[in-house]
């Protein structure tokens, strides 16, 4: 962009993503902060369990916020840092539970299964993405190279295969016939 006016070239903003994702997280952070405090003493265990799942959402909202940045580094760090929140508190909260005397050995089994199924899920599906951006990213390697090429011209296309050129006939065969006439 050596030719534009300095008021035409785009700005770069190096800090505004990362200050939003800054703000988020202290959202976020205030947000458990009275999840937690909003429920009394005896409910913590539910307010663990609340966490986690808000966390999770947060992380898929993180997730779905990628599309929106050309750079996604923040929001990608923000997803991956709720997800792996969102299932640690669970996991530990769950399984603490009989300590909190909320939860039977049974439900307690009954509660991980459940997590660790919707993880197995969540892990699929990441793996999944990942392959699909793995394939895009060949595809753009093969891109680069198609748009490395020299442009052809139309024009040197045309003069070469212009009725005006004159045909240049083949060598003689061995067997001496000579080879059918071309047809126009």
């Amino acid at each position: 962009m050596q030719g534009t006016s300095p008021a035409l070239r785009p700005v770069r903003d190096r800090y505004s993503g990362w200050l939003l994702t800054g703000l988020f997280l202290v959202a976020a952070v205030l947000l458990f902060l009275a999840i937690y405090v909003s429920l009394p003493a005896n409910q913590h265990f539910f307010a663990l369990i609340l966490i986690g799942i808000v966390a999770l959402l947060l992380s898929l909202g993180s997730y779905l916020a990628e599309s929106f940045s050309r750079d996604p580094t923040a929001q990608r760090s923000l997803a991956w840092g709720f997800f792996g929140m969102g299932f640690a508190v669970l996991l530990l909260t769950v399984g603490l539970g009989p300590t909190y005397g909320v939860l039977g050995v049974v439900a307690q089994l009954w509660s991980l299964l459940i997590i660790v199924v919707v993880l197995i899920v969540a892990v699929a599906l990441i793996a999944w993405r990942g392959r699909a951006v793995r394939a895009t990213q060949n595809q753009q390697v093969a891109r680069a190279a198609w748009q490395g090429e020299p442009a052809r011209s139309a024009f040197s296309y045309s003069a070469a295969n212009s009725p005006s050129v004159p045909e240049v006939p083949p060598p003689p065969s061995s067997s001496g016939t000579p080879p059918p006439p071309r047809s126009p």
